[in-house]
């Protein structure tokens, strides 16, 4: 690692990859744009739960359809998604539950060797909170809605917005929805507190302030209202007081607050100061009367806005006036400074380069807690894991994201939680589990020496060790995906988990990611599959020459266009030195990468899908943010003057353009968002649209594919899972999927073991394959006469 020093900092930065990607420049992740993409692919209507209950009422009523066999899940299982919770049962060890922010709940009993999806009932699949009950393991409380924003979102039609609070009485096996919870109020459950002293009280952290149950959730009252941006966001509880005394961290990109309750009802203001964001809470278990914040900073045009503001300290029970700021941005040490950043280029003059870059991430990623047996070690993480052993004065580094990912001092980017394990004691258990954007990481040392210094972000020199818990974690959340023409290897790209591959030989559990940041499309040449092409967010595209273990970038022509955060990306089907992509202009290369040319002149909007017609490489169709379906049947001779035709059917978000297999003439539109038609079809080759569809749902489609081998099948991948149609489009029936009703954001027809498979890549559950070509039958043994 030593060795690769000085050009990974010089590049810029990803939050995960190895070192084959040093070729290329890797980007950092953007949990921001890729919220506004989430936006703008769900906008028409201000109340999406209202759309997806009537949705899956809807599709109860329907008949599943059956024509598919067995899914199997592909993986990855070591490659989580983002991951915001976990709690363990206190009765069994080894029995977790993790919340997948679009996956749902999973569940280990045999301390993640393995986990499973449980939970696929549940009717919104965002889960952001976890509570179990004191003293019953079984009963267990579940919030939906992610509920960290960026800084201009006000509107209620969010991204993954959720729907409330769920119960379960049997360890899991069956959620039940509190009823009480259905209103906007809950529309995002930061955080749950189940009272120690009756368990029948709970307390929710929401958008609109903190919220008390005493009757296990069938009725609710608002103890601590606030219109702040973002609500309540965070809940620490004390443990040893007599009554249910509480602290409650409000607001994120407008003044943030920590309130203190003392009797479960009434609250007062204990700590605020100019420019404090969003704001994270943990309470000292060996000496409850020290409490710690972490703190973002609000101060607009700073190099630290949403980095580090400061660590709070109180060693008063958190009284007003006893909170001191233990380290703050302005302090000398920047690895001091780091907590809230990514600290690799936050910190480059130490490591011998130039200008400091402040990547700062504390709205999204910021979570602190408290060695249970030391009250002066406390952990606090952004990106990377800190750890403080003298109050939160100085800091060392406890991870690297940066590292390889087979080096124990790697752990993914971007942190949400960190939990000690129940029987922790500092000497003989000294486990700590982190979650992230990978999924679940753990440590059996939590005492061990982290890297401190001025060279502490340098190289990796923590003592601290870790291990991923993604086993069969399939919590990854696809942008797209595309298969090599052995129908064994598949590859697709991931937010925060770049672009993945991984095969049938090396099974789920072993992925590799070649490539960093956040994946989006991937495209394979069916004439050697050893050329592999990847992007990165916002059209940056890499190309590989050896099957996708070493890629360099190759879009410097096509940096002064304007791209989606997720674009579109195709190889022509007829000729694969011809790759497409598009921004404001469609762009080609005829030359595997080599070169790009502008192939058209500034369209209606940002391109948003593509498809070329197979048989005649000269017809492409594209379709663009705004709605709007452009063409050109001489596309190849395309400049950056040439008009395409264009026709808008509707306006709104035009997710995929698929044209038949067998009829270049034939081609399909879907629309994401909400309102109105959704699937459109053209019989003169996209020329003219008219509407299909009869008994879809009104939730966003997000991608169509024609079955080769049966005339009239098609698989649509929507909002909630996958959708079967066996008669041309006319008529669809939900698909009894096994994955839940997940987004799946791309659904293709590719190479199989036996001839075409359809592939599904979803955003929260990662890949699937269903064979279209069912096993042969044995011929039946005649009976001896």
């Amino acid at each position: 690692m030593r060795r690769l020093l000085p050009l990974l900092l010089a590049l810029p930065l990803a939050c995960a990859h190895t070192p084959d990607t040093l070729h290329s420049p890797p980007r950092p992740d953007q949990p921001s744009a890729a919220q506004r993409y989430y936006e703008m692919k769900h906008e028409g209507t201000a109340d999406p739960q209202g759309a997806y209950a009537k949705a899956r009422e809807q599709m109860r009523a329907q008949s599943k359809s059956h024509v598919l066999g067995t899914w199997q899940y592909l993986g990855p299982g070591n490659i989580g998604g983002r991951t915001r919770v976990l709690v363990i049962d206190h009765s069994d060890n080894n029995v977790m539950y993790a919340g997948a922010v679009s996956g749902g709940i999973f569940k280990t009993t045999n301390g993640a060797v393995s986990w499973t999806a449980i939970g696929d009932d549940l009717a919104n699949l965002t889960v952001n909170s976890l509570a179990m009950h004191p003293t019953d393991p079984r009963i267990l409380y579940a919030g939906t809605g992610e509920g960290f924003f960026r800084e201009e979102q006000r509107g209620t039609a969010l991204p993954l917005r959720g729907n409330g609070i769920y119960i379960t009485r049997d360890a899991g096996a069956t959620w039940t929805h509190l009823a009480s919870t259905s209103t906007e109020d809950f529309h995002w459950v930061n955080d749950l507190v189940i009272s120690r002293h009756d368990p029948r009280r709970i307390y929710a952290a929401t958008r609109s302030g903190v919220w008390r149950s005493g009757d296990e959730g069938a009725t609710w009252t608002r103890i601590l209202p606030t219109t702040v941006k973002g609500g309540c966001l965070d809940l620490a509880a004390r443990t040893d007081q007599p009554a249910d005394y509480l602290f409650a961290a409000c607001g994120t990109f407008e003044q943030a607050t920590i309130h203190r309750t003392t009797n479960g009802d009434t609250w007062t203001a204990v700590h605020t100061e100019a420019n404090m964001g969003r704001t994270t809470l943990a309470i000292a278990p060996s000496n409850p009367s020290i409490i710690y914040a972490l703190s973002a900073s609000n101060q607009s045009g700073a190099a630290f806005y949403q980095g580090l503001l400061a660590v709070f300290r109180s060693d008063q029970n958190g009284d007003p006036g006893s909170w001191t700021a233990r380290v703050r941005n302005t302090d000398p040490n920047l690895v001091n400074r780091a907590l809230l950043t990514n600290p690799l280029p936050a910190t480059r003059t130490l490591c011998g380069q130039q200008n400091n870059q402040y990547v700062t991430m504390g709205w999204y990623c910021n979570t602190i807690a408290v060695d249970p047996t030391d009250p002066d070690k406390v952990w606090a993480a952004g990106v990377d894991l800190f750890r403080s052993d003298d109050g939160g004065r100085n800091w060392g580094v406890g991870s690297y994201w940066w590292a390889n990912e087979n080096h124990p001092n790697f752990v993914h980017a971007d942190q949400h939680s960190i939990v000690f394990h129940p029987k922790y004691d500092g000497t003989t258990n000294k486990t700590m589990f982190v979650t992230n954007d990978g999924g679940v990481a753990r440590t059996l040392d939590a005492r061990a020496n982290v890297a401190i210094g001025p060279g502490a972000t340098c190289q990796t020199i923590s003592g601290m060790q870790w291990e991923s818990l993604n086993h069969n974690y399939g919590a990854t959340q696809f942008y797209h995906g595309a298969i090599f023409p052995d129908g064994r290897r598949f590859m697709g790209g991931a937010q925060d988990n770049g672009t993945l591959i991984g095969s049938l030989e090396t099974g789920p559990d072993r992925w590799v990611r070649p490539l960093g940041g956040d994946g989006t499309y991937s495209a394979i040449d069916h004439s050697d599959p050893s050329i592999v092409y990847a992007q990165t967010q916002v059209g940056t595209v890499y190309q590989s020459f050896d099957g996708g273990r070493v890629f360099n970038y190759v879009g410097n022509a096509l940096t002064g266009d304007n791209f989606l955060f997720v674009t579109p990306m195709q190889i022509d089907p007829n000729d694969s030195r011809r790759v497409w992509i598009g921004g404001r202009h469609m762009w080609r290369t005829d030359n595997k990468g080599n070169s790009w040319i502008a192939s058209s002149a500034i369209l209606d909007g940002l391109v948003s899908a593509i498809g070329i017609a197979p048989g005649r490489s000269q017809r492409v169709v594209a379709g663009t943010n705004t709605g709007a379906i452009v063409r050109n049947d001489n596309a190849t001779a395309g400049t950056p003057t040439t008009a395409w035709t264009t026709t808008k059917p509707r306006a709104g978000f035009v997710s995929w353009i698929a044209f038949d297999p067998q009829d270049n003439n034939i081609v399909y539109a879907t629309y994401a968002g909400f309102g109105g038609q959704h699937l459109y079809k053209s019989t003169d080759g996209a020329i003219t649209w008219a509407p299909l569809e009869n008994d879809l749902p009104d939730i966003p489609l997000h991608s169509l594919a024609v079955d080769p081998t049966r005339p009239g099948r098609m698989y649509l991948g929507t909002d909630l899972g996958v959708f079967v149609s066996t008669n041309g489009g006319t008529n669809w029936e939900p698909e009894n999927t096994g994955f839940a009703a997940v987004v799946t954001e791309a659904v293709i027809i590719g190479p199989g073991e036996r001839g075409p498979a359809v592939y599904a890549f979803t955003h929260g559950r990662g890949a699937w394959k269903n064979e279209l070509t069912p096993l042969p039958v044995a011929p039946r043994r005649r009976r001896p006469s």
